[in-house]
């Protein structure tokens, strides 16, 4: 699928021709060669080959499931205007709540779906346990983005976490290859988990245009796309939201919808780096939205919203009307 210098990327029908890591070898890629976002986006969607393993499933657990297969009618219903045998809704669509009601007034009982990408999410680090001790930390970053990749339509195999050792780390990463994609968390440019993906595959990045999170990895091991995730919780969840949603949506073949949104006015002044996109959270009262101090995790976890920064903006200024994005909706 790529060339020793240079690979094709396509998702979706939009391709681009992207450097890899390759010859430079001797030292990971510096800051100065990380990838803009939305080439890093397509760079993991190369490999998202829409899932063909399908399930049949009955209409009570059909919302969120993409369709393998038109959706046909068994019985007429006339004030919709549908016949035996019309599309109800079309190979690919996503069952919403509403469609249920219409599928079993036209006869239909089950469906089939797609099955959900699975994912392996793989914490690493020597300090971390999967529970709280006096001499360890307990791990939030990947146990967090677990629920994330439920939500948006994955099935995840959560992982307790691996030290920093060369063996262990191999055998992970080699065992979570039957999934469909893999995510890493805990992991920077240079440690010995890169090195063990470098050897068994490519890592084409080491840096992402994005803040936090600009040492957020792209890499590939057997086909199987790998994202690399900073420790920190909200960098891992800034590049979990812009590079792991948009690849399980590739991988289910279904709509990348937009996050809820709100127009707010900005209180203070939110900076930026040149050359990044930077994500600030902020809290919302009524029209106003205030970036929070910080990006730990208590303060992510406090955000009603995210705002962005373009990459060529150095900033927004206070009194500026900004739209709010949000990442954690319920319905």
């Amino acid at each position: 699928m790529w060339t020793s210098d240079r690979w094709a990327v396509a998702t979706r029908g939009v391709f681009a021709t992207v450097p890899t890591s390759k010859g430079m070898a001797g030292s990971p890629p510096s800051e100065a060669e990380s990838l803009a976002l939305e080439t890093a986006r397509r760079q993991l969607g190369s490999f998202a080959v829409p899932v063909d393993r399908t399930d049949r499933i009955p209409l009570s657990v059909a919302v969120g499931r993409v369709l393998a297969t038109d959706a046909t009618a068994n019985k007429p219903v006339e004030e919709a205007g549908i016949s035996v045998d019309d599309t109800v809704f079309d190979q690919g669509h996503q069952v919403r709540p509403g469609d249920v009601g219409l599928l079993r007034a036209t006869g239909v009982s089950e469906l089939l779906a797609r099955q959900r990408p699975q994912v392996g999410i793989v914490p690493t680090g020597d300090e971390l346990r999967a529970d709280a001790s006096a001499a360890h930390e307990v791990e939030t970053a990947g146990f967090t983005l677990a629920q994330y990749v439920d939500r948006w339509g994955g099935k995840v195999t959560y992982r307790d976490p691996v030290a920093d050792d060369a063996p262990a780390l191999r055998m992970a990463v080699q065992r979570d290859l039957t999934r469909d994609a893999l995510v890493i968390t805990g992991t920077e440019p240079g440690d010995t988990l890169r090195e063990v993906v470098a050897d068994l595959g490519e890592v084409f990045t080491d840096y992402v245009d994005i803040d936090p999170g600009q040492r957020t990895g792209v890499a590939v091991v057997e086909d199987r796309p790998v994202l690399l995730l900073p420790e920190s919780p909200s960098a891992a969840r800034v590049g979990a939201v812009q590079l792991l949603r948009p690849l399980l949506k590739a991988f289910a073949d279904a709509p990348l919808s937009e996050h809820p949104e709100t127009r707010a006015t900005l209180t203070e002044q939110v900076d930026s780096q040149g050359a990044v996109r930077t994500f600030t959270p902020v809290a919302v009262n009524d029209t106003s939205a205030s970036p929070l101090p910080g990006v730990d995790l208590a303060t992510v976890t406090r955000a009603d919203g995210w705002i962005s920064v373009p990459a060529d903006e150095t900033g927004i200024d206070a009194g500026t009307t900004v739209t709010v994005e949000n990442w954690d909706y319920l319905p």
